[in-house]
């Protein structure tokens, strides 16, 4: 399965399952309706997320789960419109296996609770069930905004940066700049 292919399909969720005579996988859902099978955990395909976007996941949890003063379940930003938030989607069967799935905030509807059971609405009309609390769901998803505000104002200071430094030095040069110049080349050439 072609991971690229199905980011540029939008990416909105995906989440660990168990299929038959393959054992544990991970759900892909995109917002042009397709739902793809892949034969890796979620834990993996996260990895493989995180070398798509050139993003370092421990740096990320630690600084993003530092500013939420979290250790876990952490909401996951690989641009500042794709944030993705934890949720527990299944009672693992064996060790390692993973109840983790994870739900891109853009496209999440609505969250309702039904006979019991917490059911995440995409946009595109499919339906996640979740073994959270409503309460936790929707602290989740808070916390997906508050990190993904974190990461525009970031975002937004870098290019300030970038920009200030241009504009710093697409100045003509002064005669004091200049002298400090030569000043520094004599120093070099005494050497």
């Amino acid at each position: 399965m072609d991971l690229e292919r199905i980011i540029l399909e939008e990416l909105m969720a995906f989440i660990p399952i168990y299929v038959p005579l393959k054992g544990n996988c991970t759900q892909l859902y995109t917002k042009r309706g397709g739902i793809y099978q892949i034969d890796k955990s979620t834990k993996t395909v996260l990895t493989l997320l995180c070398q798509y976007y050139l993003m370092d996941l421990q740096a990320a949890r630690k600084y993003y789960g530092d500013l939420l003063s979290m250790k876990n379940l952490i909401p996951i930003p690989f641009t500042e419109e794709d944030v993705f938030i934890p949720t527990k989607v299944r009672k693992p069967l064996y060790r390692n296996d993973g109840a983790t799935g994870f739900i891109n905030i853009r496209y999440i509807e609505k969250v309702v609770e039904y006979n019991k059971q917490v059911i995440i609405k995409l946009v595109n009309g499919e339906t996640i069930s979740s073994l959270s609390t409503m309460e936790t769901v929707n602290r989740h998803i808070k916390n997906g905004h508050i990190v993904q505000r974190f990461y525009r104002e970031k975002q937004q200071s870098l290019v300030l940066k970038e920009y200030d430094f241009y504009d710093e030095y697409s100045r003509p040069a002064t005669k004091g700049d200049i002298a400090l110049l030569r000043q520094e080349i004599l120093k070099l050439k005494g050497l």
